[in-house]
């Protein structure tokens, strides 16, 4: 008999699933050119379907909500409006973002202008910010003096009610493009939908709580706003800085990265893969080990086929430096065994590539190059030296 689903795998499979299928579809029909989102056209007429989207429902909620926080004197539903309203800013700072992330490269920015989407982001975390702290100011002196009107009708709670069905969907078909394009950007503007979501819902409770005179619980839902607020923003600022600061990579690009080089005649191994990305644009530096017997005409026939393949398909350019390894030394095999056992010694060592025996076939040097597991403390260099020496000597 099979076990029950998970509840989230359960939530994937019957909510997440086909909401993003019809994420996929309306982008299918709307966008020339998907799926192929590495095309800069295609990403740009993603990013301004939300941003567009994004500016005309949050001004219509914001109209909304601030007509309605006028006329209950709510500080909360106040906040909330300002927060709609921060949220339309914000779209128009994706849609700026988006156009100029498309600009070609210029004299002063030779990989483009790919970086605007973080650029946005970090932007809109600003912004945020901003208004958390103006929200918290007046929330607390709402609830030293509250002034709430306790005459609510119902009519306004369901409007309210209605209007975070509005804006969840709308943070849910932000976060499927976010997925879709892997964009920091439209990721934070859907952060931004679904914290005016909590905060519309913590109005909606201040609201019901002033029927049995709670009329202190506006200020601490105004608080709870402010809080929910300054954390998005804190959200969005995180996922800004680390594009900005050179994000790594995914571990399945590299892996991708290495297949596509080793599946070139003539390559026997590949090492220091450094990919820089500038939005859509990739800039990969990797080195591969060829043979020493090739003639420099044909490395450099190798290096510019890695160049290509990997410059078509991650839609950037990719520098190849070339490490020829003498394997017709005698010794070669005999000594890449020894060096493979020295060094499985080191739980430091992840690997160790570039291997060169230099000199006569009775008397040479051993050269090569160690990778270190990332967050390892290095090993003691010497002692290691002297190990890898004595077990050459030895034989």
């Amino acid at each position: 008999m099979d076990a029950p689903a998970p509840p989230r795998n359960l939530y994937r499979r019957l909510v997440r699933g086909p909401q993003m299928r019809l994420s996929r579809w309306i982008v299918a029909r709307c966008v020339p050119g998907y799926p192929n989102i590495e095309d800069p056209a295609v990403r740009v007429r993603i990013g301004l379907i939300e941003g567009w989207l994004s500016v005309v429902v949050n001004t219509l909620l914001f109209l909304l909500k601030g007509a309605l926080g006028l006329a209950t004197g709510s500080v909360a539903l106040i906040g909330d409006a300002l927060h709609t309203l921060a949220d339309s800013f914000t779209s128009c700072v994706i849609i700026l973002g988006f156009r100029m992330s498309r600009k070609p490269p210029d004299e002063k920015h030779p990989f483009g202008h790919g970086r605007m989407e973080a650029v946005a982001a970090l932007i809109i975390a600003v912004l945020l910010a901003v208004v958390a702290v103006e929200m918290a100011k007046a929330a607390f002196d709402r609830l030293t003096h509250p002034t709430i009107s306790s005459d609510i009708p119902h009519w306004m709670i369901w409007t309210l009610a209605a209007s975070v069905l509005v804006k969840e969907l709308l943070a849910r078909f932000a976060f499927d493009l976010g997925e879709i394009l892997d964009s920091n950007a439209l990721k934070a503007d859907a952060w931004h939908h679904r914290s005016d979501v909590l905060a519309t819902v913590m109005v909606v409770a201040a609201f019901i709580g002033v029927h049995w005179d709670l009329v202190w619980l506006d200020g601490v839902m105004g608080l709870g706003v402010a809080l929910m607020i300054a954390w998005a923003a804190w959200e969005t600022l995180s996922g800004a800085i680390d594009p900005l600061l050179g994000q790594h990579a995914p571990p399945e690009m590299y892996e991708e990265i290495e297949r596509i080089a080793r599946a070139h005649p003539g390559v026997r191994g590949v090492h220091d893969i450094l990919v820089n990305r500038y939005g859509p644009l990739s800039i990969i530096s990797v080195h591969i080990e060829v043979s020493a017997a090739e003639n420099a005409i044909r490395l450099h026939e190798i290096s510019d086929d890695v160049e290509s393949a990997l410059g078509r398909r991650f839609d950037g350019h990719a520098i190849v430096h070339i490490d020829p390894l003498n394997t017709d030394h005698p010794h070669y095999d005999e000594v890449r065994r020894i060096v493979a056992d020295a060094l499985a010694a080191e739980p430091a060592v992840q690997s160790f590539h570039d291997l060169r025996l230099v000199g006569s076939d009775i008397r040479f040097k051993v050269v090569f190059d160690v990778a270190l597991t990332p967050g390892a403390a290095a090993p003691d260099l010497p002692e290691l030296r002297a190990r890898v020496r004595r077990l050459l000597r030895e034989r």
